[in-house]
């Protein structure tokens, strides 16, 4: 068994972690199926990302205490105290419990299995209202605030704010990983393989989460570490264009080139693949169900033991050379013949991700005309057999076991014209005209490719310019040695992205 630990800090990384923790809930349940277990019996492969003893999630999710709702609450009163629960994950023998009845209070609002949370969102007010049968344990939940670090209203607006928090609390605390349950899920690992963090692209927890990550390389330096900066509300040239938040994703961005082993931006895709619907992408539940997709395709292979976090690592940064990667998945793709005939193979693979694929950034049609390093994932589709064996120059293909990506009740409508089989569908009848009369599907074939490019480099010097404007009011919380530092990390990023190809 190889476990992984997950982090998750701010809103829009919870909302992406909570539809890919009700999707691997759904595919352990299936695996426990396919064990003949009928359901009951764990198998090896979902002790990789959920804990063995308690079937709950292997994480620690951090957000502000009016986000969690219900969910702390509901989540104590299933998994006892917090001394119980830490000294049951390091015994291994037998306990007996005795605890008095106690009267059950009502929720505020459902916590899981909420049926008035529709495919629409319809409902959804945060990210625990479309939980479904994940139940995360006590010592999973950190709130966080800026209040006694100087913040009256507990906010934490800025990436340097965040980091500030996390420094007083480190200071207030002591060692803030012995804190909480890092220590306790560290440590009830047999073969601990890496980390991977869901972080807000900007804003005080994208600080607070480079922070924590920092402190977890100091202790783990010889564990990846993946973090996935997400921003479900807008493009990433968007975001990076100019003002404040430019400056938080400017600053993250350097700062994750130095602590973390592999980046991969979840932003809102600018432009959509046939498989996709750009309607459904229009609220946070539904753009956040997309980006959650690609995560879990790519934890898929790691689970089903193909892979593990340290050669998906090597693959697509070319042994830690390229830190930054681009993610593009296609619901629902088709059989793609390739053209043997064209000798311009490089225009021909770049228009089929143009028009098949969705990418969560804004490198969709130029992605693949340069590669540093890649890893693809089929789903059930036929895109790594007949398409990257013929364009792409020999990255690493993994056709998962298990096939189509197993979706949860509760799930966005974002994909267009799925049929039963999981595929989209070619031939619609003349007397279907809209999405609406489309099978609902269980399961979607998906295929996708995780890369580092020569296109990031474009997003780079976006961010390298934010750096050099002197005097922005934007920077005058940083040293001038800070910033010098930031702009000094990017211009050996950039450098190396441009001699790709």
């Amino acid at each position: 068994m190889r476990e992984i630990i997950t982090l998750q800090f701010g809103e829009h990384a919870n909302y992406v972690g909570m539809h890919f923790w009700n999707m691997a809930q759904r595919q352990a349940e299936k695996a426990r199926e396919s064990s003949g277990s009928g359901g009951g019996g764990d198998t090896d492969s979902e002790h990789v990302l959920f804990s063995e003893r308690r079937r709950q999630p292997r994480a620690l999710v951090f957000d502000r205490a009016s986000a969690f709702g219900s969910l702390g609450r509901a989540d104590m009163q299933s998994t006892g105290d917090d001394a119980r629960d830490q000294e049951q994950a390091l015994w291994g023998g037998a306990s007996e419990v005795y605890r008095q009845q106690q009267q059950q209070q009502p929720a505020p609002h459902s916590s899981s299995n909420d049926n008035t949370v529709d495919q629409s969102g319809g409902g959804v007010q945060a990210w625990p209202d479309f939980r479904q049968s994940v139940g995360f344990g006590n010592r999973s939940l950190e709130v966080v605030s800026g209040v006694e670090f100087g913040n009256s209203l507990g906010e934490m607006t800025t990436f340097d704010e965040g980091w500030q928090v996390f420094s007083g609390t480190d200071a207030r605390r002591g060692d803030v990983l012995d804190d909480g349950g890092f220590r306790m899920y560290a440590e009830e690992c047999d073969r601990l393989q890496g980390f991977q963090a869901f972080t807000d692209a900007t804003g005080g927890f994208a600080g607070y989460a480079a922070a924590f990550v920092e402190r977890v390389r100091d202790e783990f330096p010889k564990s990846p570490v993946v973090v996935y900066s997400v921003d479900a509300a807008a493009t990433r040239d968007s975001v990076a264009s100019a003002g404040p938040r430019a400056v938080d994703v400017a600053v993250a961005t350097a700062t994750a080139l130095e602590s973390a082993s592999l980046g991969v931006s979840l932003y809102l895709p600018s432009r959509v693949g046939d498989g996709v619907r750009r309607a459904g992408l229009d609220s946070l539940f539904g753009a956040s169900g997309l980006l959650a997709m690609n995560v879990a395709q790519w934890t898929q292979p790691l689970v089903e033991g193909s892979r593990v976090l340290d050669d998906v690592v090597a693959l697509v940064t070319q042994q830690s050379h390229l830190r930054l990667a681009e993610s593009v998945v296609s619901p629902g793709l088709c059989a793609i013949a390739p053209n043997n005939n064209n000798n311009n193979n490089d225009k021909n693979v770049a228009d089929i991700v143009s028009r098949k694929f969705t990418a969560c950034s804004d490198v969709a049609g130029d992605c693949l005309r340069s590669l540093g390093g890649a890893f693809s994932v089929d789903r059930g589709t036929s895109f790594g057999g007949d398409v990257l064996a013929h364009y792409l120059p020999s990255p690493a293909r993994v056709r998962c076991a298990d096939g189509a990506v197993v979706l949860p009740t509760i799930f966005p409508s974002i994909l267009r014209s799925i049929g039963k089989d999981g595929f989209i569908a070619q031939h619609l009848p003349s007397s279907v005209t809209t999405d609406a009369d489309i099978t609902t599907v269980g399961e979607v074939r998906v295929a996708g490719l995780l890369c580092t490019t020569r296109a990031t480099a474009v997003h780079l010097q976006q961010l390298r310019s934010v750096l050099s404007v002197e005097g922005s009011r934007y920077l005058k919380d940083y040293e001038r040695d800070t910033i010098r530092e930031l702009r000094y990390a990017l211009d050996g990023e950039i450098d190396r992205y441009m001699a790709i190809g």
